[in-house]
């Protein structure tokens, strides 16, 4: 194969998140709701011709050694999973890195896609997850959860069971033509500003949790319990029921990190509550990133906002997940 294409989801987290962390889900279980949306991580991997390594990230690399790549992904991706001639790889993505719609974990399992596709192996969606949390995980000791690597890997609208023992059940969600309408066309992404690392924004949590402190495992737990009452209004087609959970998401994680909420935020979900929103939840660890909006108005809402200066990503459903094809 000389030229690979592939392409991992974003997503948006419905529930759960901060539940899918091991300093929680190795004691209590974790429980997330994600949903895949068709706003991707984009690659093209070349090993026609290459005599360096040639990446193209958020900046150009040219090594003759993987070990010199200063990505991180990259370079424990190509460390651990190639050992053929040196390749190029380019990289673009639909939304900011750091913004709360999982572009890291996508990345990762995009990289790794590619790879294996160059090596002429395929595995499954659940291998390729798993080989993803290993590198940003524990390779790199990021402190992320394990839904974002999931959600790119397999796509759909899911429910993940993170065992105590690190093991994953992932459970595609049955949803009535309603919720799938609703999705599509009353869930609203509109961009905050801003971007962080979700590995610096969660690492006090963790601290916190090992620590087995009372109020974050209350609040953990707490978020577990609302994640499993949206999993049960989606599958109902019970929209107004997701709303009330979102704003209880909300309050949940403000209140299990208050710095994840700036002015500009606050403002914004105002904004979206005065034009129609009736749930609105931030997206990732908070600090900036994206609010997804749940509108029975959305032409109000998206006006209101676009006159607050907030973008709007648009988006629909990925059912797919992490794809590839070679070009030759």
């Amino acid at each position: 194969m000389s030229v690979i294409s592939t392409r991992a989801p974003l997503r948006v987290s419905l529930g759960g998140g901060g539940t899918d962390l091991s300093s929680y889900y190795r004691e209590h279980e974790g429980f997330v709701v994600s949903a895949a949306i068709d706003r991707y991580v984009y690659m093209l991997t070349s090993t026609a011709f290459q005599s360096r390594f040639r990446l193209k990230h958020t900046e150009w690399e040219e090594v003759d050694d993987p070990r010199a790549i200063r990505h991180p992904i990259l370079r424990e991706a190509l460390l651990r999973h190639w050992n053929g001639q040196p390749l190029e790889i380019v990289s673009v993505a639909d939304a900011p890195a750091g913004t709360g719609l999982g572009s890291s974990g996508a990345y990762t399992v995009c990289v790794l896609k590619a790879i294996e596709l160059a090596r002429g192996s395929e595995s499954l969606p659940e291998e390729l997850a798993e080989a993803a949390c290993v590198i940003e995980i524990e390779l790199l000791e990021r402190t992320v959860g394990k839904q974002d690597q999931y959600a790119a890997a397999h796509g759909g609208v899911n429910a993940y069971t993170f065992a105590c023992d690190g093991s994953v059940d992932v459970r595609p969600l049955d949803l009535p033509e309603a919720t799938l309408r609703a999705l599509r066309e009353n869930f609203l992404l509109f961009y905050a500003g801003g971007a962080r690392s979700a590995s610096e924004m969660l690492s006090h949590q963790v601290t916190r949790t090992l620590a087995r402190d009372s109020s974050v495992v209350e609040n953990l737990h707490r978020t577990k319990a609302i994640a499993r009452a949206s999993c049960a209004a989606l599958e109902a087609g019970d929209l107004d029921g997701c709303a009330e959970v979102m704003n209880e998401q909300w309050a949940t994680k403000r209140q299990r990190a208050p710095g994840m909420v700036t002015p500009r935020i606050e403002d914004l979900r105002a904004t979206a509550c005065r034009s129609g929103g009736s749930g609105v939840m931030l997206m990732g660890a908070g600090g900036g990133g994206f609010l997804l909006v749940y509108t029975p108005r959305p032409a109000d809402t998206r006006a209101a906002m676009a006159d607050a200066g907030s973008l709007e990503l648009r988006f629909g459903l990925d059912s797919g997940g992490c794809v590839g094809s070679s070009g030759g």
